[in-house]
């Protein structure tokens, strides 16, 4: 996977949800290849899960980008985003 696919911080995570992955496929395989269908279901049922799990950190990268691309627009407009951090956050506290 390239490093640059999920945010700095959630690499180890990625990394260890790839390798699950993996895991996951190869016990199905092994599975599947014993005629043992019930269990290797199981296994890709898993790597759904593992899967499912490592998409949400790709999207939350993507996410990030947009945000930060949307701050950078509205500074180049002027706008003061601090200044929109903390009403909002004020707003929110009520």
């Amino acid at each position: 996977m390239k490093p640059d696919l999920v945010l700095p911080k959630d690499l180890d995570h990625a990394a260890s949800l790839i390798e699950c992955c993996m895991s996951c496929l190869n016990r199905a395989e092994v599975e599947f290849a014993k005629d043992n269908m019930e269990d290797a279901e199981r296994w890709v049922t898993e790597y759904h899960r593992c899967k499912r799990d490592l998409d949400k950190l790709i999207d939350k990268k993507k996410q990030s980008e947009k945000m930060q691309l949307l701050a950078n627009d509205l500074k180049a407009k002027g706008i003061n985003i601090e200044l929109i951090k903390k009403l909002t956050a004020g707003n929110s506290e009520s």
